[in-house]
């Protein structure tokens, strides 16, 4: 289960919620029990494979020449 933060309308006071994604609890503030809202907070992104740095668009040098030996050998066998 997620951990939700949650800040107090009335003294600003922050916290945290273990809940589930699917319920809806009505929180109260630990402190004054006035009304909270959930805050919204950075989310960590990581990208994994290929596709995602520069040098993997790159052409490698052994590609290229390793197709024009084939090239070369077509041209040799005609």
């Amino acid at each position: 289960m997620p951990l939700y933060k949650y800040k107090c309308k009335n003294c600003g006071y922050e916290f945290t919620v273990l809940h589930s994604m699917n319920e809806t609890p009505e929180v109260k503030c630990e402190l004054c029990g006035s009304e909270t809202e959930k805050m919204i907070g950075n989310v960590g992104i990581s990208f994994k494979g290929e596709g995602f740095y520069i040098t993997d668009s790159r052409k490698s040098k052994s590609k290229s020449s390793s197709s024009s030996s084939s090239k070369e050998s077509d041209q040799i066998a005609s």
